[in-house]
């Protein structure tokens, strides 16, 4: 498959999540969560689903969050015991289409290539040292390996009778907590295997880019989104 360069989908995943934080306009941001959601979304989704349970992990905790803090407005949604406003849903709007936008531009870089694509490309094309580009490699390697954790820990939930779905704080909790703890022990031994074994941050070779018409498509879409705030001011 004819892919774009690794230097120029690096610099688009970046931008892309830039303008998630940059822009206060819900139109623009929604627009923007839906190019980064229908290009990244299909390639990722049987790579990185374990990104897709967190982002809507992500969204639900948004939810109730904003009813603690952004119920206010007027009432769209009311319950024997509970009212919801359309502050909570303009706020779920806006921080879930931020969020969309970054996992979207996140698994469309990861997917289309392999850790070792990855570190040769960011080092030949972009002249990123390796100290930069190894452990972007090395946090995308994981992917796999917290997906495996996360199973355990459902697997776990479910031999003990609770539900495996998150719903609440406390469950939530229950899955990031051993989650956090092996990937902090992870980065620890990784840290002294590295020691003993010697890393050499030496200078990259820099390598001509040559565009094709992947890389044309993908410079139209990020200059449409950086127009958003012109077309929809």
């Amino acid at each position: 498959m004819n892919k774009p360069c690794v230097a120029l989908a690096f610099l688009y995943t970046l931008t892309a999540t830039v303008l998630a934080f940059l822009y206060r306009s819900g139109t623009s941001l929604l627009v923007v969560a839906l190019v980064n959601a229908l290009l990244g979304f299909p390639l990722g989704f049987k790579r990185c689903r374990f990104v897709f349970l967190l982002l809507l992990l992500a969204i639900w905790g948004v939810f109730l969050n904003s009813l603690l803090v952004a119920n206010t407005g007027e009432a769209v949604l009311q319950t024997w015991f509970l009212t919801i406003r359309s502050g909570v849903f303009e706020a779920v709007a806006r921080i879930g289409a931020r969020l969309i936008t970054i996992a979207g531009a996140a698994l469309f870089f990861v997917s289309l290539y392999t850790p070792r694509e990855i570190v040769k490309g960011l080092e030949a094309e972009l002249m990123l040292p390796k100290i930069i580009s190894f452990p972007l490699a090395y946090g995308l390697r994981l992917l796999p390996v917290l997906a495996k954790d996360w199973n355990e820990v459902k697997t776990s939930r479910k031999q003990r009778g609770y539900r495996t779905v998150p719903l609440t704080p406390s469950d939530i909790a229950s899955y990031l907590q051993p989650i956090l703890s092996l990937s902090i022990e992870r980065a620890l031994w990784t840290g002294i295997a590295i020691e003993l074994r010697g890393f050499h941050s030496r200078r990259p070779r820099r390598v001509e880019i040559r565009l094709s018409l992947p890389d044309y498509l993908l410079v139209f879409l990020l200059v449409f989104q950086l127009s958003l705030p012109i077309l929809y001011p």
